[in-house]
């Protein structure tokens, strides 16, 4: 039995049951009243026209309450009729949409009509099947990206093989290390894959490190890797740590590599002459760690996406100036790996501020 009927067949039953139990009782108290107070005044004067006046006032209610339930019986139909057809028109809506999302056509949606809990559902079902349609665009654009990082090194090694099997060029060492500088990002990809996936592995089946972990004291050996680069670049790199330890939920290696990630980033955009600090500290009593930058900025429209994989904001990025796209992605799920969150605050020409906060 479908849902329309069983909510007109169980709101028909209820209903007709009260008219029925009403109706009956109505009947017993007219007809006590009536034998209490009318007859013994007629049954004095006249027996037989007691008797007679009983039968037609009993035949009279009996009629009465017939038709009266008759006829509310008839328009309680009606109205079950209509209160179902209402109820489940907005849940077929949302079964006909769930049926398209279900072979894939996602993006679809149902009016939300009023603030009850049909119009909380409709609404969590036009937000599932946006962001189902979101993760449908943003697999392609994976799979486009991960044919093109793995295409790249690939053609360029077959190229110069090919150049030296046929006899074009001579094996040089300068060629040869060319071509051992395409194995080595080839390796990279590969590697951060990897990290990615045990990231991934280790949100859905790890609980939340224990507390052992200075921040101060990784941030001050990474910073020590970035500072021959960035003094490279020319550009300033800043640390800012409180006096005392400041101790977070999470493993040592995982902020080495969050924060390793974060600064990779900003050294690739910061111009010369520019600045990066790094700052540990406390907010609201929670442990937080943050790499300002004064660079290129990130779009407002593209902050959502920077922490997918192989996302890039600018596009024309080759993986030599614009990396893999896969650093924040990472940062993402080391930061989830710990119970903690990240915050992204960016304008354009005027720098970002990844903020990475864990819990107390």
């Amino acid at each position: 039995m479908s849902l329309r009927n069983k909510i007109l067949l169980a709101f028909f039953l209820t209903v007709s049951a009260m008219l029925v139990a009403l109706a009956l009782i109505l009947q017993a108290e007219v007809r006590r009243h009536f034998l209490s107070v009318v007859c013994p005044e007629i049954n004095s004067v006249s027996p037989s026209l007691t008797q007679q006046i009983q039968i037609h006032f009993e035949q009279a209610l009996a009629q009465s309450l017939m038709w009266t339930v008759l006829v509310f019986v008839v328009a309680t139909a009606g109205a079950a009729v209509l209160v179902s057809r209402a109820i489940t028109r907005r849940i077929l809506g949302m079964r006909t949409q769930a049926l398209e999302i279900a072979h894939g056509k996602w993006g679809t949606t149902v009016p939300v009509e009023g603030r009850d809990e049909l119009s909380s559902l409709a609404t969590t079902l036009n937000f599932l099947s946006q962001q189902l349609q979101k993760q449908e665009e943003l697999r392609k654009n994976l799979m486009q990206d991960l044919a093109h990082e793995l295409r790249t090194p690939l053609t360029t090694l077959r190229s110069h093989i090919q150049a030296f099997y046929d006899g074009l060029w001579e094996p040089t060492r300068e060629r040869l290390y060319s071509c051992l500088e395409e194995i080595e990002r080839f390796e990279t990809l590969v590697a951060s894959v990897e990290t990615l996936y045990e990231a991934d592995a280790a949100v859905e089946t790890a609980q939340p490190d224990s507390p052992s972990t200075d921040l101060n004291h990784v941030a001050e050996s990474t910073i020590h890797l970035f500072e021959p680069r960035c003094a490279q670049a020319g550009i300033r790199l800043e640390l800012r740590t409180p006096d005392a330890p400041v101790r977070t939920v999470a493993q040592a290696q995982h902020v080495s590599q969050i924060l390793s990630n974060l600064l990779d980033n900003a050294v690739k955009f910061t111009p010369q002459g520019g600045l990066i600090v790094v700052e540990i500290g406390r907010e609201g009593g929670k442990p937080f760690l943050s790499v300002r930058d004064s660079g290129v900025g990130i779009p407002e429209s593209e902050i959502d996406n920077i922490f997918e994989r192989f996302y890039r904001v600018d596009k024309s990025r080759d993986r030599k100036t614009g990396g893999s796209g896969l650093g924040l992605a990472i940062v993402k799920r080391l930061v989830e790996r710990s119970g903690g969150s990240v915050r992204v605050e960016s304008r354009v020409g005027h720098g970002s501020k990844f903020t990475v906060i864990w819990p107390k």
